[in-house]
């Protein structure tokens, strides 16, 4: 693995066995402020890169050992938000095919056109660093969601049911007064703006499934 100075959000790694073509790619890339990292195999890439959070790829195709279609099918598989452009040789096209299909975002034909390859990789970057927003986001709505009581979190969920204060009250078996109490803590935990702000973040974080329990 040959490291390039760059910011973690502004990183390509190359997978390919053929150290002339890392080399290729790493100074093109190096040519538009573009950091990277490379791996010699698909199993290096593996041993070195944990799917955490997206991550941007160029892949060699013709791989030993874990085959450039296994490893895409990987990181997919991953559900990474990743963007992984497939390296395939001159006019193989049943391979682009079969790259798109298994989840590609895009691929590149040996020998490059140096512009379009760029091209590519930016708006690669640019979905990776959007999917990473997101998961961040997600983060810290898990974190707000939380701070929530047993009885926030079942308030909330029928609030999201479409019930009204007097509804949820009386299947709680509470006043409406104290749900509103409930309702006010939960836009304050949440730091919610306002309800359809509120809504939206509830259904984002993809933690509600619309049930209740009996808590105190």
């Amino acid at each position: 693995m040959d490291p390039i100075e760059m910011t973690r959000d502004r990183c390509v790694h190359i997978v390919d066995d053929e150290a002339g073509v890392r080399d290729a790619l790493t100074v093109l890339l190096s040519t538009a402020e573009i950091g990277c990292r490379s791996y010699s195999s698909a199993e290096e890439f593996l041993q070195s890169v944990p799917f955490t959070e997206p991550v941007c790829v160029l892949l060699d195709n013709q791989l030993p050992g874990i085959s450039g279609i296994e490893l895409l099918k990987r990181i997919i598989d991953s559900e990474s938000n990743s963007a992984v452009i497939m390296i395939t040789g001159f006019g193989d096209v049943p391979t682009a095919v079969l790259a798109m299909k298994a989840g590609a975002y895009h691929f590149v034909q040996k020998p490059f056109d140096a512009e379009a390859l760029l091209s590519t990789v930016e708006e690669a970057l640019a979905r990776t660093d959007r999917g990473r927003d997101a998961q961040r986001e997600r983060a810290e709505l898990s974190a707000r969601y939380a701070l929530l009581t047993k009885r926030e979190q079942e308030v909330l969920s029928l609030l999201l049911e479409g019930l009204n204060t007097k509804l949820i009250a009386r299947h709680l078996g509470i006043s409406a007064r104290t749900i509103e109490h409930h309702r006010a803590a939960i836009m304050q935990k949440m730091d919610a703006r306002s309800v359809s702000h509120f809504v939206r973040m509830a259904f984002n974080i993809g933690r509600f499934d619309g049930t209740s329990g009996n808590g105190a």
